[in-house]
């Protein structure tokens, strides 16, 4: 009697308390399981601690089907690009001091072949004016000549970025695929109170695929950007710029006078027609990628 109630007992004790103890069992085991690498010192404390920017895909001058060079620009003033404005590391400082330390090339033009050094560069984008100050009391019009140099402020005076890039179809995975060639940032130049227009202050090299000098990629790596809805999971300018998280219009594509929309005198006068012809240009593109498909 006492033999058969000490079974019923421990059948009951078998599905409740032993389902109980194998579910916080399993809990606390994954609890383990992911926290054991941050004990161990295998993760940091942010997600992304990459050293070296991941390499592109090869293609194949086979495989390449169709390619256009274009040329587009980030407005840092736009509510999608503010991120990599933020006064905590903003891009245009990265980019001006990699260039006076030496660590990046500062090309005069998008050709990439001849470059400014270092005295050169930093000489560029300081404004300078023209003071006339009178020195005699009596006589007005003995003055002498103050000259004013202001130095160049990248935080300050760089408001857009031009990107240089080359859009590839390739036949055998059937995509599109971009890749960044150069940066420049924009200013406003003036020179003694005349405004001169928006001009790049200088190229860099973004992605050196032959690996013979220090490019934008190396440095953008181990640069993080402002994330607003995760302060934990922070992600490099590197990945903000493959990933194309940036928000642009096209200014130029190649083509045989090499002009762009803002050297167009007519679109110079009317902005509304020069949006129109970037958008014009934007789905001259999609339409060269639809084609590709169905070629």
């Amino acid at each position: 009697m006492n033999c058969s109630r000490f079974l019923k007992a421990f059948s009951k004790y078998n599905q409740t308390a032993i389902p109980l103890v194998l579910h916080f069992t399993m809990k606390y085991f994954k609890l383990l399981f992911y926290c054991m690498p941050i004990v161990l010192g295998i993760l940091t404390s942010y997600t992304s601690t990459a050293q070296q920017p991941i390499p592109t895909t090869e293609l194949r001058e086979a495989d390449i089907m169709f390619s256009k060079r274009m040329w587009r620009i980030i407005d840092l003033r736009e509510k999608q690009n503010k991120k990599i404005a933020w006064p905590g590391n903003p891009i245009t400082k990265i980019l001006y001091e990699s260039v006076r330390t030496g660590q990046l090339k500062p090309y005069r033009t998008d050709s990439l072949r001849s470059y400014y050094n270092i005295e050169t560069f930093m000489k560029l984008g300081e404004e300078v004016e023209y003071l006339e100050t009178p020195i005699d009391p009596n006589d007005p019009s003995i003055t002498k000549l103050d000259t004013i140099f202001t130095p160049f402020d990248p935080e300050q005076r760089i408001k857009q970025l031009i990107l240089m890039e080359d859009w590839f179809f390739d036949k055998k995975t059937s995509t599109m695929l971009p890749r960044i060639i150069a940066i420049a940032p924009l200013f406003r130049k003036k020179i003694a109170g005349i405004d001169l227009g928006i001009q790049p202050l200088c190229w860099l090299r973004f992605d050196d695929r032959l690996n013979k000098e220090k490019d934008c990629r190396d440095i953008l790596v181990t640069q993080f950007v402002f994330n607003p809805q995760n302060s934990r999971s922070r992600f490099s300018y590197d990945d903000w710029f493959t990933q194309r998280l940036f928000g642009s219009y096209l200014i130029k594509t190649s083509n045989m006078y090499d002009v762009s929309i803002l050297q167009d005198p007519f679109y110079k006068k009317n902005g509304l027609e020069a949006l129109i012809e970037s958008e014009r240009l934007k789905q001259q593109q999609h339409e060269q990628e639809s084609n590709s498909f169905e070629d």
